[in-house]
Formats: C-alpha cells, structure tokens, sequence
C-alpha cells in the first residue's frame, strides 16, 4: 500500500484511506496515486487532420429544417381544408339599443354663497384639497392657525364639524379686518 501525506494538514506517511490527525477522506487521492503511468513516447497519435473531428452535420441539419418546413405547410393546408367549415347563412337579429342611465357626479357639499355684511370687506372661495384641515388653511392665508374661528363664523355649516372637512367641498375665506381698506 501506498503511503500518502495529507494534502490538509500535511501529516506524512498515512496507511489508510482517513487522515487520523484530521479525518480528511484520503480514498479519492490514493486511487490517483495507484493508477499506472503512461509514457508519452507509447501514444499514438491518429494520422490526418486531429482538430477536425466533429463531423460535418450543417448539411444535414438543413435538410431537417425543409423537411420539417414542408411538413408545416402540408400538415396547415391539409387542416384548413378538413375543417373548414360551411359558410352559415346569414342570421339577421334586430338590435335595439336602450339608453344607459345617467351617471350623475358625486354631490359635493359645499357652503351656501356668503352674503356680505357691513362688518366684512371681502374675501374668495377655497376648495378644499387632499391634506386640507381648517387650522392649515388659516395658517396659509392669515399667517396663524388659531385664526380658523374666522372661516368658522361665515360659514354656519363648518360649525361643530371643524375637524372633518371634506376634499372638494367649497367655503368663502374672509379677508382680515386689518388688511381691510
């Protein structure tokens, strides 16, 4: 038997198939070893052409390609005229054609019209966008969130539902007193 080194732990002259020191399996590496060498004067080399050695099948191939193209159109017309079908008589049917309900849009509520009294000096009509909120929209028009109590008074309907303002409802924002002329 053949004594080998262990190719993991480098421990020498090992008698089994397993290295004791590190239990690498040994079996695969011994069997290299035992196998008998070649001289490479005995090899005979077969005279000719050795890089062709594939043969040359692209003929072939295209000849399996217009096979199997005829065979398509053959198999396709032969089909057509199997299962083609009568032509069938006409069928007249009477169409009548029923009006579609009226899609009405969705009623948005909104404030009535602000009629102005002597104490206002104008103001616009805002609607309400995604992420609106009555204390939003003062700051962005009166600088201050707190003044939200000003649209709350001209507009009745916002009164005890001031958290919940919906996305396309109308209100009149009042101008300030001080930027009155």
């Amino acid at each position: 038997m053949i004594k080998l080194t262990c190719p993991v732990c480098d421990r020498p002259e090992i008698e089994d198939n397993i290295c004791p020191n590190c239990e690498t399996d040994l079996s695969l590496i011994r069997q290299l070893q035992e196998l008998p060498v070649v001289n490479e004067k005995s090899i005979v080399i077969p005279a000719g052409n050795s890089l062709n050695t594939q043969p040359n099948i692209s003929g072939k191939l295209v000849i399996l390609a217009l096979l199997i193209l005829v065979l398509g159109f053959g198999l396709g017309a032969m089909g057509t005229s199997l299962f083609a079908q009568q032509p069938s008589p006409p069928v007249s049917t009477a169409t009548t054609t029923t009006p579609l309900p009226e899609l009405k849009p969705p009623a948005i509520k909104s404030t009535p019209k602000f009629t102005r009294s002597q104490s206002s000096c104008g103001g616009f009509y805002y609607t309400v966008k995604r992420g609106d909120s009555l204390n939003r929209i003062a700051a962005q028009f009166y600088g201050r969130s707190q003044l939200f109590s000003k649209i709350v008074a001209v507009n009745p309907t916002l009164k005890s539902r001031e958290s919940s303002i919906e996305i396309g409802e109308v209100f009149f924002i009042p101008n300030l007193e001080e930027n009155c002329p």
